[in-house]
């Protein structure tokens, strides 16, 4: 797979050391669908270090729609906090612009994202994304994961 939202995310993960230390706490058994605009790719830590592979992955954790304008959005930011990546994701993932807004889809049972680091990566945001996601109406991330799976 080629196209410019995948090749940008992919030297995003493989190179930025924001992305590195972001998912620095995500075990080898983290995956996540990415479906872009030129076709599915996935995350994986298979490796010990973060990768974007084309295609789907079996079982993810997630599937994120990542449209190219929230792509764009994400790897231009000039930064190294983990923090201003955290509150620019939910903002994409709270956005009304079809061309920006991030949908998740869980597929996995909460044990399983715990086990495999999520809030491990979104404890790496401190108090940036904390704050960002109290003022937003989001007070436990227990609470957040139950919506975004649709059970609450």
């Amino acid at each position: 797979m080629a196209g410019p939202s995948y090749e940008a995310l992919k030297r995003f993960f493989e190179g930025a050391q924001v992305a590195q230390a972001a998912t620095r706490p995500l075990s080898r058994g983290a995956r996540v669908n990415v479906n872009l605009a030129e076709g599915p790719a996935h995350f994986t830590m298979e490796s010990g270090t973060p990768a974007l592979l084309p295609g789907v992955a079996p079982e993810p954790d997630f599937t994120l729609d990542l449209p190219d304008g929230a792509v764009r959005r994400l790897t231009t930011l000039r930064s190294d906090d983990v923090g201003e990546f955290g509150v620019e994701f939910f903002k994409l993932v709270l956005e009304r612009d079809p061309e920006l807004k991030v949908r998740i889809h869980l597929g996995a049972p909460v044990s399983q994202l715990l086990s495999h680091g999520y809030l491990k990566v979104l404890a790496q945001g401190g108090l940036k994304v904390t704050w960002w996601l109290l003022r937003n109406g989001v007070k436990n991330p227990m609470t957040a994961i139950e919506r975004l799976r649709g059970t609450r």
